[in-house]
């Protein structure tokens, strides 16, 4: 699975062959069919691995006002383990998004990450209710969190070359532009505690 991302990410998965993920691992080709049926199972099981790891990931991630004293410290939080997240997995998810492109079933149950973070997100945002515009609803938060989600991805595919490459500025920019849309008015300077990989 590691030699895939690595694969995966080098060549795409039109362009990765199954002689190099054998290559890169020094297995033999009856290991690699004794344990994926093809490239596509691979790819599939890969991403079980990418969607185990974001709920790992997500689950350690405290969104609750204590935690974060501010609401762009939260969206901070999303961004840098969110990028990060992302960077550990990027050949798995240039391999789908390329799938995606003709079929976007092809994300599979990676198309579940960002709905369980608008969840997550929405069920904290009452205790932020005061640093907030009043009225935010669903579909700013959504909103808030598909910029988080999908900077992340487009920026560490490539994509997204205006962006920073640094993860923490990333975080910054990208946190500010979710707080805009919330209607936050409060401190962007920095994380107003300490925030570890994630």
């Amino acid at each position: 699975l590691d030699a895939a991302n690595d694969v995966f990410w080098a060549n795409g998965f039109a362009g990765a062959k199954i002689a190099q993920i054998i290559t890169a691992r020094n297995l033999s080709v009856g290991s690699f069919y004794h344990l994926f049926s093809d490239k596509s199972e691979l790819l599939d099981r890969a991403a079980e691995r990418l969607l185990a790891d974001f709920h790992s990931m997500f689950d350690s991630i405290d969104l609750n006002r204590e935690a974060n004293v501010d609401v762009f410290t939260m969206l901070y939080r999303l961004s840098y383990s969110g990028r990060v997240l992302i960077r550990r997995h990027r050949g798995i998810y240039r391999a789908t998004a390329e799938l995606a492109q003709n079929d976007f079933s092809s994300f599979g149950p990676m198309r579940t990450i960002a709905p369980t973070v608008v969840k997550q997100v929405r069920l904290a945002m009452p205790e932020y209710a005061d640093q907030l515009r009043e009225g935010v609803n669903l579909k700013e938060t959504s909103h808030a969190v598909q910029l988080i989600t999908m900077s992340g991805l487009q920026t560490e595919l490539g994509m997204g070359p205006l962006f920073p490459q640094d993860v923490d500025a990333f975080a910054k920019v990208i946190a500010r532009a979710a707080c805009g849309i919330l209607g936050y008015t409060g401190q962007t300077d920095g994380s107003s505690v300490p925030i570890g990989e994630g």
